[in-house]
């Protein structure tokens, strides 16, 4: 199990306003602040949604699961941003801070009055980093911006399946996830700059860009060729990857095949018809023979894999150098000694201790994970280190400006 050693952490010293809500924001903030930044997550009196927005309805001491792992090593305040007295308090906060992130639709960080031209002139140091669904300008700006739509638009979903079945997106949010280290990138890369000219700027990603990135071997073979990868009539993995690469069922479970010889192959199984089959792929511009060739490698690779047990098929085919690994649920995942590292404990006020990711970079000086804020946690404590005394901090307490 991962285990801290408590000290400051690299990004010690850093002030990043957090006004992100969902995901990909907050996964990004979330980061900083497991490498030691001093992250203050600012939400409305009502919260952060994804409070209360559990993945198969499991709460932890009252919030959902995804919302703790997502915002643990922060700071939380609630500032009602529609309150003129409650916009000061937040320009008061960006007067000293060196990150800000934020998730909001373009057009809604202007209307609120928290647009990077805004806090300029508030913090010209600062480094103002906008997450948005499809960018600032096309038609699709005003769009809701969520990881299956963004799926859904960029072409992904036809990367995999069968021909005449339903598209295949990635069941994960592998879009936000993707779009939280651009934002991290980015609000270094802007933060690094800013060492060398004593300016902030505005930095820009987009879950469209994120995902059109993870697209890039793709979507560049697209553009060069112009031809679009064709589904078949079998499952497979991609329809951009040739065959054997793909899932395969075992006697006892299943095995992924990323890279393999067809001599390899035909090795492995005892099937000198394999070698022949490779050798006689016909060209990808004869779409039909093409596509059936790729099915009739398929069906031989998926009837021989019955054969035997996931373990021996390991065994055998890593000694004739082809690249497998089994295919693990998050049962077996849980229990295995590769993870253990990747794991910690986190200990919650309310709910006790859970289980969770351990931070995704290692360094020598991290400091201890902290569980995710409670609503509103630390506002009292932030509004003090704004300078507030005990009468003006209840009196905007009494009128709804914090919480």
């Amino acid at each position: 199990m991962f285990i801290p050693n408590n000290q400051p952490g690299p990004l010690a010293g850093l002030k990043v306003i957090d006004l992100t809500i969902a995901m990909a924001g907050p996964l990004a903030t979330s980061r900083m602040g497991d490498l030691g930044a001093d992250v203050i997550k600012v939400e409305s009196p009502s919260g952060d949604f994804s409070r209360l927005w559990p993945l198969a309805g499991y709460f932890h001491g009252g919030e959902s699961s995804a919302f703790l792992t997502l915002n643990r090593s922060k700071r939380a305040i609630v500032i009602d941003l529609k309150q003129p007295q409650g916009l000061e308090l937040l320009y008061r906060l960006v007067a000293d801070a060196d990150i800000l992130v934020q998730n909001f639709r373009p057009k809604v960080a202007k209307r609120l009055s928290i647009d990077f031209d805004t806090l300029k002139s508030v913090n010209p140091r600062l480094v103002y980093i906008s997450i948005s669904g499809y960018g600032d300008q096309g038609p699709m700006v005003d769009r809701p911006g969520q990881d299956l739509l963004v799926q859904s638009f960029s072409g992904l979903a036809f990367n995999g399946g069968v021909r005449g079945e339903k598209p295949q997106p990635s069941p994960v949010y592998l879009v936000d996830t993707c779009a939280s280290h651009l934002a991290v990138e980015a609000a270094l890369a802007g933060y690094i700059e800013r060492l060398r000219t004593g300016l902030g700027q505005h930095m820009k990603v987009s879950l469209l860009s994120a995902v059109m990135e993870v697209q890039i071997q793709e979507i560049s073979t697209y553009m060069t060729s112009g031809r679009q990868a064709k589904r078949s009539g079998r499952h497979f993995v991609s329809t951009w990857m040739e065959p054997p690469y793909n899932i395969y069922q075992t006697a006892d479970g299943w095995i992924a095949i990323a890279q393999a010889t067809f001599p390899a192959i035909a090795e492995a199984f005892s099937v000198p018809e394999l070698v022949e089959l490779g050798q006689s792929r016909p060209d990808i511009t004869d779409e039909q023979p093409y596509l059936d060739w790729r099915d009739r490698v398929c069906d031989i690779v998926s009837a021989h894999f019955l054969t035997r047990k996931t373990d021996e098929w390991l065994e055998l085919m890593t000694a004739l150098g082809i690249w497998v690994g089994p295919v693990m649920d998050y049962a077996q995942v849980a229990a295995h000694p590769q993870y253990q590292s990747l794991f910690t404990d986190i200990e919650h006020p309310v709910g006790g201790t859970y289980r969770t990711l351990a931070p995704s970079i290692v360094c020598q000086n991290g400091p201890a994970i902290r569980p995710a804020p409670r609503l509103g946690e630390h506002t009292v404590e932030v509004m003090a280190e704004l300078g507030l005394g005990d009468q003006d901090i209840e009196r905007l307490m009494q009128q709804g400006v914090i919480r």
